[in-house]
């Protein structure tokens, strides 16, 4: 207990140490090319998804653009990355529990000391895939689950089942409970679109339910506009601050080639292809240092579509930093 102890205080110690690195790039000197490789990467097993959700782009995908990551590419990001990346999201466009590989995607970060986090709606969840993603070494699973009645969830989550779906989740938290495991720690998200429809009894039925079971977070969180590519008005238009996925990410698609941000969904802003080039080169390329230029001269207008019309560089900031993106640096 001990060791296990000591190295999570040293893991702890050294992210701080990065993220002090991070923020005084950003914040402080306004780097442009920065000293160090990125702290997170969104690897993307899949872009493709089995529901149609009303706040979501995927379902506008040609099927001419709908593909699964090449498990060889993703060991070589892993290989590239094992010696400076602090954590792997394994979901970015789609649903991860879609590619037939993903148990072997963790297993293979995990054994190389790699964590991983996942995102998923859950639909897919069965007793085999349960336990496997329970034992896989993954460090934290987040579900989508907007709604807190089978009227809301159904009308939010086409093609979604809600009674099926919360039974799988449900199950999952079980099995992990009977199994003693400390991961994946367990989060469940619910979008909060801000008409107060639903009954608070509902909502606390539905929380109940899930706490009882040994849900370790629940969270309810404002829905973002996808860089413009979803009709969703929820910040200031008139304020700005630089977004800081530039300085610490890197977000690898499904078939190779490398952004900066989650939010861009249609890849709009592409700096490099992993099959070509390394990570840390991708980094610190022309078009990442670019727009680290344009993010710092701080105005709308010097940013290149999409970031010209994403939320997040209007969301309230804390000490000049946008609050809604201080999340992705936190463990």
């Amino acid at each position: 207990m001990y060791p296990q102890n000591s190295m999570r205080v040293w893991r702890h110690k050294k992210a701080v140490l990065r993220l002090g690195r991070i923020t005084w790039s950003y914040w402080l000197f306004r780097q442009i090319r920065v000293p160090y490789a990125p702290y997170r990467l969104w690897i993307e097993p899949t872009n493709r998804c089995n529901l149609a959700c009303v706040m979501c782009p995927n379902k506008e995908f040609p099927k001419s653009e709908l593909g699964m990551m090449d498990l060889n590419l993703y060991k070589s990001l892993i290989d590239q990355a094992k010696g400076f990346i602090h954590d792997v999201n394994l979901h970015h466009r789609g649903e991860s529990t879609l590619h037939p590989n993903l148990i072997d995607m963790i297993r293979y970060a995990d054994v190389r000391c790699v964590k991983t986090k996942l995102h998923t709606n859950g639909t897919m969840l069965n007793e085999t895939l349960a336990e496997e993603l329970i034992r896989s070494g993954l460090r934290l699973i987040s579900f989508s689950f907007d709604g807190y009645t089978p009227e809301v969830y159904e009308r939010i989550r086409v093609r979604g089942d809600y009674q099926r779906t919360l039974s799988r989740i449900h199950r999952f938290l079980e099995m992990k409970q009977a199994l003693g495991c400390e991961n994946p720690r367990t989060v469940l998200e619910v979008m909060d679109f801000g008409n107060g429809s639903e009954d608070s009894s509902a909502k606390r039925h539905f929380i109940q339910g899930l706490k009882s079971r040994g849900l370790d977070r629940f969270i309810t969180k404002k829905p973002h506009n996808w860089a413009g590519n979803a009709d969703i008005q929820t910040v200031d238009s008139s304020s700005f601050s630089p977004c800081t996925f530039p300085w610490h990410a890197l977000v690898v698609l499904w078939d190779g080639r490398v952004g900066s941000c989650p939010h861009d969904f249609f890849a709009k802003i592409v700096y490099g292809d992993a099959k070509e080039q390394s990570l840390r080169d991708i980094f610190n390329s022309e078009g990442i240092q670019a727009l680290r230029l344009q993010m710092l001269r701080g105005t709308l207008e010097a940013l290149e579509s999409p970031c010209r019309e994403c939320d997040s560089v209007r969301r309230k900031r804390l000490l000049g930093i946008p609050v809604a993106t201080l999340k992705y640096l936190r463990d």
